[in-house]
Formats: C-alpha cells, sequence, structure tokens
C-alpha cells in the first residue's frame, strides 16, 4: 500500500469507469476504486458502526420487549393489574415512540448520530432500570411512555446512517445484520428472562431483577458505543488517509447519495407528494402488526400450547434463532441478485402460512411449527423493506424523511396490537392472529403493485432515452431532479 498522497494522486488521475447496477438505481458511471480495498474498507464499517448500532438495537428491543416475559412471570398480579391494562401498557409505549421517529431522522445529520444515539440509549436504559420498582400500573403507564420517547430515536438513525454510508448493493445484508441483533435480543431475552425470573428475594421477584439488570446492562454499553462510533464516515477515526479518499471518492461517483446536501425544507417536502411513500408506509404499518405482535406475544403464545411460563420464555429461542438465519439468507441473497421485492414475498408467504395453521390447526406440535414457520417472515418483511425504500429514493433530505415517516405511521401500528392482541383473547389471540393475516395478505398486493409500477416506470424512463438519444439530442442527468430523473432507474 503506498502513501496517501500517492494513493490520492493515483486515484484523482483515473477515469470515470465501468456502469453501476442500473437496477438498483445508481449513476451511470462510477469512480474506480479497488473492489478489494473497499471490501476491507467497509469491514471497518461492519465492526464499528453495524456492531455498534446493532447491540444499542438488540438492547433496545431486550427493554422494550420484556414486558412480554414480565407478563407471564408475575407482574400483572403483583402490581395489580385488571382488565386489559397490560394491553394498554403495551400500546401507550407507541405513543411517544411514533410522534417522534420522523423529526429525529430530519435531524440526524444535523445533530449526528454519535451522541444522539448515546443519550437516547442511555435514557431509555435508566427508565428501564426504573420499571423494577413500579408498584401499580400508574409506574407501568408512565415508564412505557418515556421508554418510548427515548427509543424514537434509534431505528431511524439506524436506518438512515445505513443508507449514507453504505451502496445500495450492500444495504440488505447490513440492515440483516442489523436486525439479526433484534433477533439475538428475542433469543438471549428468552434466555436472560428463563434464568432472571427464578431469581426469588423477600421484595424483590424475578420480574423486577429483569427490567433491572437489562436497564442496567443497557446503560453500561452505552460507553464503549461512544468511543467507537465514527463521528462522521469519512473522517472516521478507524481509516486510514487512502481509505478516507475512497470514502469521498464513493459519494462523489453517485450524486443521488446526496452526502453533501445541505438543509432544505424543499427537499424535506418533496417525501409527501412521492406516491410511492404513501404505498410503502401502508405496507410498513400492515407487516408492523405482525412485528410487534409476535415479539410482543410469542411467549404467551407458545404458552398456550401448554408449556409452563418459565418454560415458555425459554422455547422461544429457538424461533428466534431460526428466524435469524432465514433473514441472513434472505439479505444475502437479495443485495446478490440486486432485487428486493421477491425476497419480501417470500417472508409474506411465510407469514401468511404460519398464521393460517395458527387460526385452523388445533394441534400444538403443529402449532409450535407453525410459530416457526410465522417468525421467518418478521424480519425479511420489515428489514428488507426500510432498504427497498432508500434504495428507491434519491438525495439525503428526501430519502431521511421518507424514511423516518414511514417508520412514524407505520410503527402507529404498535399502538393498534395491544388493542388487537388483548388480555382476554390470550393465549390463543385469534381475533389478532386474523387481523394480522389479513394484514400480510394485503402487504403482498402491495408489494406486487409496488413491483409493477417500477418496472413501468424504469420501460418508460429507457424509452424516453432511446428516442432522445435516436433524435441526436440526448438528455443530461439532473440530479436536483433526485429519483424523478429520466436516468434514475429503480430497484425492484
Amino acid at each position: 500500500m503506498g502513501t496517501a498522497e500517492e494513493s490520492s494522486g493515483k486515484d484523482d488521475a483515473m477515469a470515470l469507469s465501468t456502469p453501476a447496477s442500473a437496477s438498483l438505481g445508481e449513476t451511470s458511471e462510477s469512480y474506480y476504486i479497488d473492489p478489494a480495498k473497499e471490501r476491507r474498507m467497509m469491514r471497518k464499517f461492519d465492526l464499528y458502526a453495524i456492531m455498534a448500532m446493532g447491540v444499542l438495537y438488540m438492547m433496545s428491543n431486550l427493554d422494550r420487549s420484556n414486558l412480554g416475559n414480565a407478563n407471564i412471570a408475575g407482574m400483572p398480579e403483583e402490581i395489580g393489574l385488571i382488565g386489559n391494562q397490560f394491553g394498554t401498557a403495551t400500546t401507550l409505549l407507541f405513543a411517544t415512540y411514533v410522534p417522534f421517529e420522523g423529526p429525529v431522522a430530519i435531524l440526524l445529520k444535523v445533530v449526528g448520530p454519535k451522541p444522539l444515539m448515546t443519550i437516547c440509549a442511555l435514557c431509555w436504559g435508566c427508565v428501564c432500570l426504573g420499571m423494577s420498582f413500579i408498584q401499580n400500573y400508574h409506574g407501568l403507564y408512565a415508564c412505557r411512555l418515556l421508554i418510548g420517547f427515548f427509543e424514537a430515536g434509534l431505528i431511524p438513525c439506524v436506518n438512515v446512517y445505513i443508507g449514507a454510508v453504505y451502496k445500495k448493493s450492500e444495504r440488505g445484508q447490513r440492515s440483516s445484520f442489523i436486525f439479526a441483533f433484534s433477533a439475538l435480543s428475542s433469543a438471549f431475552g428468552g434466555i436472560l428472562a428463563f434464568g432472571l425470573t427464578q431469581i426469588r428475594t423477600a421484595h424483590f421477584a424475578g420480574w423486577r431483577w429483569l427490567f433491572a439488570v437489562e436497564g442496567a446492562i443497557t446503560i453500561l454499553v452505552t460507553v464503549p458505543f461512544w468511543f467507537m462510533f465514527p463521528t462522521t464516515p469519512t473522517e472516521a477515526w478507524f481509516l486510514t488517509e487512502e481509505e478516507k479518499h475512497m470514502m469521498k471518492l464513493r459519494y462523489a461517483s453517485d450524486p443521488s447519495w446526496g452526502y453533501d446536501d445541505e438543509f432544505e425544507w424543499s427537499e424535506c417536502l418533496k417525501a409527501f407528494v412521492d406516491p410511492k411513500w404513501y404505498a410503502f408506509f401502508a405496507y410498513q404499518f400492515s407487516i408492523n402488526i405482525s412485528l410487534y405482535g409476535l415479539t410482543t406475544f410469542m411467549p404467551s403464545i407458545v404458552r398456550g400450547l401448554g408449556y409452563e411460563s418459565v418454560t415458555a420464555n425459554l422455547m422461544t429461542v429457538p424461533i428466534y434463532i431460526a428466524a435469524l438465519f432465514f433473514f441472513l439468507a434472505l439479505a444475502w441473497a437479495s443485495d446478490r441478485t440486486k432485487l428486493r421485492g421477491p425476497f419480501l414475498i417470500v417472508g409474506l408467504v411465510c407469514l401468511i402460512v404460519g398464521y393460517s395453521i395458527l387460526l385452523t390447526v388445533d394441534n400444538l406440535k403443529v402449532r409450535f411449527f407453525a410459530c416457526f414457520v410465522a417468525a421467518l417472515g418478521i424480519y425479511p418483511t420489515t428489514g428488507l423493506s426500510l432498504m427497498w425504500l432508500q434504495d428507491n429514493v434519491s438525495r439525503h433530505y428526501k430519502r431521511a424523511t421518507m424514511v423516518g415517516f414511514t417508520l412514524t405511521l407505520g410503527n402507529t401500528a404498535g399502538v393498534a396490537v395491544g388493542q388487537i392482541f388483548t388480555t382476554e383473547t390470550a393465549p390463543q389471540y385469534l381475533p389478532g392472529l386474523r387481523i394480522a393475516l389479513g394484514l400480510a395478505c394485503f402487504a403482498l398486493v402491495d408489494v406486487c403493485c409496488i413491483m409493477a409500477a417500477f418496472t413501468w416506470v424504469n420501460k418508460k424512463r429507457a424509452a424516453k432515452l432511446l428516442a432522445a438519444e435516436q433524435a441526436g439530442t440526448p438528455i443530461e442527468p439532473d440530479t436536483a431532479l433526485g429519483d424523478y430523473d429520466v436516468h434514475f432507474r429503480y430497484c425492484l
């Protein structure tokens, strides 16, 4: 490896090289970067950025979904919950979680992801720790509202950061890595809940230890996160001078990335007049019913198959491990084929088949198998969809706005989940499963419509470019138009 100055001079002198992947909507040409060096550079981001965000995401899921484990470990009886107060507590988290996701996504570039995510994690960890001392539903409601408020900053930051650092053909696997931590949190959460809920002291029940320990872990992990996470992609502490230059070349090769974009309200407002945004957030709402419903109530569903409450927590572990490996395989194939929609369809089919079995079969072993099948669809359908959205939106602030407000509106599903999967319908939750099945079928139709629309637009734009070329008046790219530029190709 030569010096940074030698590398810089060499790279600056290089001409534009081969066309980038048109199917993912990248620019028609890109600056040459040594692929082997680029892969080594991006593995550093995987280690220090994706890994760090993944750990926070794991703790976020643990601190949010541990309520389901506490529900079957004696919490409702000890603090005197009646009626559907547990369902209401589940819903309240999203009353503060949902409204702030959109604004946080827009502010990410201004505030910076490192301080924003660190402060949010520290605060929700403290609240989770505080939940171990609640005595009634008032304290439970207050803590759930606060956790929702502080966790609202994480998921938009993670998704926008992936879109800001990784190429379109790299995002699927990185999304799967993040969601792998979610699956690990679900699996690890079952094991941790199994162990902690066994602790018995005179004045501190096992479910209280669950909140206390998980909250303390979150607080502790914010320290290494602060020192590990890079401040900016082009000046990350772990990059060599040559690698910093390569990062700048990556952004220069694709103006649609919008790395140097300055904040403009007009760019943000473009998101709300783009028809595809409405299709994506409708899809996200439909599928988030399954995400929040299954991850929160899976222990209760498994308990309904005849397992004891403690064993039910443990029996959810293999379900989430299987879901994790399935998503990793689909994400790898999605990046390799440069397609998103077909792999979303695979995940949706798993959800539909799993729900159908749970709703129609009484055999307990078959129903347990159905939990596996349904769980296979949770992560691909939620993780790949946000990458698919980012692949098809140009410029930073429009992309950040669409991602943030897709999460905002999609996550209103969390408000509905507590009212759909009610205490009165436990442990089978048949009404909730029927609604989730219907929405999964709608999501399947939605994906097919989006793919058809993208195919039609791509063909129309290709025909327009060809006609202009044949007429001797070629159309020059106009990056100001973003994804409405005739040269932009939508990813299927």
